[in-house]
């Protein structure tokens, strides 16, 4: 397992030990017994219409995907595969509330909801209609997700992006709730993810967008910086040395739809490299929609599924690292942070008032 980063300056490990309650109450919900994360990814929008397009006219019967499907298809693997997950991660849209009142969420399993619009990659993140970091926080989240796609060589790309990161993180800290930002790369115009342009700056852009988002956000959720197919062992290695070294905050492994027989060994890399956990959906899931029949379907979740996160699980346990282990935190620095008038604001502190406003 990788070493805890002594090296960071004190300030890195301070940010973690004066975590407001609320912050620190989400990163306890969304992560397992150990402080690593286990989350299953439910918030998709745009690929979970389009899976079920496709598993429609497999059957010969095209049609569009209704309200109800996709929020009962969500429902229905928040239940079986989010037994398994320390965190779901849901969508406004389809999941979050849904899951709450049909009470598929598991009791013991954290809340982390979408709050940015699905958006084409290169264009400006934005907050889904209607929806904001506020309205997550009252209804009981345990954190923010955020997504931005970053082309760090394009300046007006990550002028917009950073400036909306940095919205977000002002809004979660007047909220009090934790949050978790994502970043991904993707091919400019006239680009494929296959095209050689596009893979040699791939691994320099997700160091370069770890390092501009870190200082914004509470946990990172970024990419795998390499290429299994393409890149030696050495090489990926190497490359996951840099990434931890760049990445201020605890971070975690998505998957980013890849396949999960590769997704595994991304999964264990990484985890050796200093990754605190993994963040995955299509890859669990996908073969899902492949199945002729609602009955295949649901024992899909129940065998494949579901030996799928655990064998995610046992790769964590065996290897991640706790995000207090990574600033050599103990329960005993964090209760020393509490000071007896931490409920009052700065002025009704030293007039020993009342007040019980404190940090927020």
């Amino acid at each position: 397992m990788a070493q805890a980063v002594a090296e960071k300056p004190t300030a890195l490990k301070d940010h973690f030990v004066h975590l407001t309650p609320g912050k620190l109450t989400g990163l306890r919900q969304i992560t397992d017994a150990n402080n690593r994360f286990k989350v299953l990814a439910l918030d998709q929008s745009n690929s979970f219409k389009k899976a079920l397009r496709a598993m429609h006219e497999k059957a010969g019967k095209p049609a569009e995907p209704t309200y109800e499907e996709i929020r009962d298809t969500k429902l229905e693997m928040v239940k079986i595969l989010g037994e398994y997950a320390s965190a779901t991660l849901l969508d406004v849209n389809f999941g979050a509330r849904q899951a709450i009142n049909s009470f598929a969420l598991p009791k013991h399993v954290g809340l982390i909801v979408r709050s940015e619009a699905s958006k084409d990659a290169g264009i400006p993140s934005e907050y889904e209609p209607g929806w904001s970091v506020e309205k997550i926080k009252r209804m009981g989240a345990s954190a923010v997700k955020l997504l931005v796609y970053l082309d760090t060589e394009d300046k007006k790309n990550v002028k917009d992006q950073i400036a909306f990161v940095e919205k977000l993180s002002k809004a979660c800290r007047e909220q009090d709730i934790l949050l978790m930002t994502e970043e991904l790369s993707f091919p400019r115009k006239g680009e494929e993810k296959s095209s050689p342009s596009y893979k040699a700056r791939k691994v320099k852009n997700i160091l370069e967008a770890t390092r501009l988002i870190g200082p914004h956000t509470d946990i990172l959720k970024l990419e795998f910086p390499g290429n299994m197919k393409d890149d030696s062992e050495q090489q990926m290695v190497d490359n996951l040395g840099k990434l931890n070294e760049a990445a201020i905050r605890p971070w975690v492994l998505l998957s980013a739809g890849e396949k999960f027989d590769l997704f595994v060994k991304q999964v264990e890399l990484s985890m050796k490299a200093g990754c605190t956990g993994y963040m995955a959906g299509r890859a669990i899931f996908n073969e899902y929609f492949e199945q002729p029949t609602a009955q295949a379907r649901t024992q899909f979740l129940k065998t494949t599924g579901s030996d799928r996160m655990k064998k995610l699980n046992t790769i964590i346990d065996a290897h991640a690292q706790p995000w207090t282990t990574r600033y050599n935190i103990a329960p005993a620095d964090l209760a020393a942070a509490v000071k007896p008038d931490w409920y009052m604001d700065k002025g009704a502190a030293k007039k020993k008032s009342s007040a019980t406003t404190g940090d927020y």
